[in-house]
């Protein structure tokens, strides 16, 4: 409340001018004590009521001049006071309106202070923000330079890459070509060596001819002369009656026991000769067999003869993985339905991206030229057997990264799989150390059982996306690398394991689950559509492999060493591990045929030697290679709907192993070229 508003409310005016005369610096003076009051001037008839009177009661006095003056003067100190008290209220006032002023003045420039400031804060921000922005623009500037220096060197790269490749696929193609005219320089000496030879055997057999009509001409030549002769007359009359009287005749009775005596004795010491010819090979086969099966005890204490047994049953569905199968699954079907063939038995697909190269071998040709030339001099297999098997720590290390990757795709199934298994030469134990592969089999009741031309392709790329997805881009398994796929396989990489894998229908593995499966089978007619079969047969694959003696599996890792070491060219000519387990298990059975003891198991040498025997005839003009372990082979031929050769699967009938070689031709060479190197097959 102001000065003025406190005055207005009556209060007296000694109070008032106390407080102008505080305000402005003065000092109010008390009231005498003969003064009256003010209301005493406009009343003068009344004074002060004597002590003890009544209240309401008047006293009147007379007025004197004295009292008028003094009321006067009164009057006028009052009016003086007034006129104070109004100056005093203006200058209060105007004091108020100047501290208001004042005030505003000061509130607002405070709030131009403020708005200064935050210009100012503004300003710095937009400064700030400014530089920020062509700090970036500077970084986005440097970052494309360096991207764009990135992709330069990278194209520089790829070029050069490219140009490697370019000089790689001449250099080969020089190699090959070469190696065309090698082996046709090798074809005409081979074809010139036959024609010696038989040249040579024509002149033998004239030679022959020729001797035993000299020789004949000699004996006509010596009987006229006996004839002649009147001495020679008892041979004569020997001759005539030969056969005729001479039981009866004792002159020829004696020149027979004579002959027969002379025949004896050549007989007995050309029996002797062979006898001592014959122990002297026994006690050296005896010293060679006794010697490998030492060398045999020896190898089976060697770790890596056992195969990786890894089987997961019962691997649930991944929801999010499903999901994205099933988007992957339905675009890569939507875009293969223009293409489809609707008719039954068409041919799988239009495209195969499958992997086309060979794997690299650890040992080079010629180190493993230099162990068969030692093999050769010590005459013995023992050198190479020792070779093919795998040391404990290239066991340990595949064991755990084939774990790695079936810790992976237990995570990663779009499907529930009843089971997952290895298979290939990992998983059936005849893995060579210069080269690891395994088969992963995925069986599955939700897979079709049949028309895999229409979905099998479709669920290899689903699953290749998956992969991609999981193992590269959020780094499950970042050693993975793509290899490639078929129509019926995902390939790819893990640090230096390969590995094939394949999705199937699981159809059981009762005895009545696989004739349903060997039906279904047998009435596909094509090729490829039929062989998608053989891979629900994964349990008795292993199982048969399982059940070959040592002796054949030690043979098939040092095949497959050798088939490792082998400069092929094309995948197409390079045998697959299964069928040469086959055919070295085919050559242990006719081996087993010329051993003379029944419980005597064939040295290496001797399975070695029917295995390169059995690669120069098997081709387009044998007949079948069959087994009779699972199923009778005259019941399931397939003679008529699979080319030559037949070399037929023991766990499925229908999978002719030998129609996945297209050219046998240098698998014979090569074969025969190593019989050569190891002294097995002679000139």
């Amino acid at each position: 409340m102001t000065d003025a508003g406190r005055l207005g409310t009556g209060t007296s005016s000694e109070e008032v001018l106390g407080a102008a005369a505080k305000k402005f610096g003065a000092k109010a003076e008390p009231a005498k004590k003969d003064e009256k009051p003010l209301g005493a001037a406009k009343s003068p008839g009344i004074k002060k009521a004597p002590a003890g009177a009544k209240p309401g009661e008047e006293f009147h006095f007379e007025t004197s001049k004295e009292a008028l003056t003094e009321a006067e003067r009164q009057k006028k100190k009052q009016k003086e006071l007034e006129e104070m008290l109004k100056k005093a209220l203006e200058e209060a006032r105007l004091a108020e309106e100047e501290a208001r002023r004042l005030a505003e003045l000061e509130a607002r420039r405070k709030r131009e202070e403020e708005e200064r400031k935050r210009r100012e804060e503004e300003e710095r921000k937009r400064r700030e923000e400014e530089e920020r922005r062509k700090r970036e623009e500077a970084e986005r500037k440097r970052k494309e330079e360096e991207e764009r220096k990135r992709r330069e060197a990278e194209e520089k790269k790829r070029r050069e890459e490219e140009e490697r490749r370019r000089k790689e696929e001449e250099e080969r193609k020089r190699r090959e070509e070469e190696e065309r005219k090698r082996r046709e320089e090798e074809e005409r000496k081979r074809r010139e060596e036959e024609e010696a030879r038989r040249k040579k055997e024509e002149e033998e057999a004239r030679r022959r001819r020729e001797e035993e009509m000299k020789k004949k001409a000699e004996e006509e030549a010596k009987r006229k002369s006996q004839l002649a002769d009147p001495s020679q007359r008892w041979q004569r009359l020997r001759d005539e009656k030969l056969g005729v009287d001479s039981s009866t005749d004792p002159r020829l009775q004696r020149v027979r026991m004579r002959e027969e005596a002379a025949d004896e004795s050549r007989r007995r010491t050309r029996s002797e000769d062979e006898a001592v010819v014959h122990a002297t090979e026994q006690a050296r086969r005896a010293a060679k067999l006794a010697a490998r099966k030492t060398a045999r005890e020896r190898r089976a204490r060697m770790p890596g003869r056992q195969p990786l047994v890894r089987s997961i049953t019962n691997v649930p569905a991944n929801e999010k993985v499903a999901r994205e199968y099933l988007n992957y699954l339905l675009e890569d079907l939507n875009r293969r339905a223009p293409h489809q063939r609707i008719r039954a038995g068409a041919a799988m697909y239009e495209k195969d991206e499958s992997r086309q190269y060979i794997p690299p071998a650890l040992k080079s040709k010629d180190e493993f030229k230099r162990l068969n030339a030692k093999c050769k001099n010590e005459d013995s297999v023992d050198i190479l057997l020792d070779d093919a098997i795998v040391d404990d720590v290239e066991r340990k290390h595949r064991s755990s990264v084939i774990d790695r990757v079936l810790d992976f795709l237990k995570t990663h199934m779009p499907v529930p799989a009843t089971e997952i298994i290895l298979g290939g030469s990992i998983g059936q134990g005849t893995a060579a150390p210069s080269y690891a592969a395994v088969q992963i089999v995925v069986l599955s009741d939700d897979f079709p059982k049949g028309g895999h031309e229409m979905w099998l392709p479709s669920a290899v790329v689903a699953y290749r996306k998956i992969l991609e997805k999981a193992a590269l881009e959020e780094g499950q398994l970042p050693d993975l690398t793509f290899v490639g796929h078929s129509q019926t396989t995902l390939q790819f990489m893990v640090e230096d394991v390969d590995v094939d894998m394949y999705f199937t229908h699981e159809w059981g593995d009762t005895e009545h689950d696989y004739d349903h499966l060997y039906r279904e089978a047998m009435m596909i007619r094509e090729t490829k559509a039929r062989n998608c079969y053989a891979i629900s047969a994964v349990r008795r694959q292993n199982a048969w492999v399982a059940g070959l003696p040592e002796v054949v599996k030690d043979v098939v890792r040092m095949v497959k060493n050798w088939r490792n070491c082998v400069d092929w060219g094309e995948k197409k000519k390079r045998p697959n591990s299964y069928l040469l387990t086959l055919m070295v298990h085919k050559a242990y059975e006719e081996a087993c045929r010329f051993t003379e003891d029944v419980n005597e198991a064939p040295m290496e040498e001797d399975i070695l030697k029917e295995f390169i025997n059995l690669s120069q005839k098997l081709d387009r003009a044998i007949g079948r290679v069959t087994w009779n372990d699972y199923y009778d082979p005259e019941l399931y031929r397939v003679e008529h709907i699979s080319r030559l050769p037949v070399v037929q699967d023991p766990a499925m009938p229908a999978f002719n192993v030998g129609e996945t070689m297209e050219s046998w031709n240098m698998m014979r060479h090569e074969a025969w070229i190593w019989g050569q190197s190891l002294g097995i097959l002679k000139l």
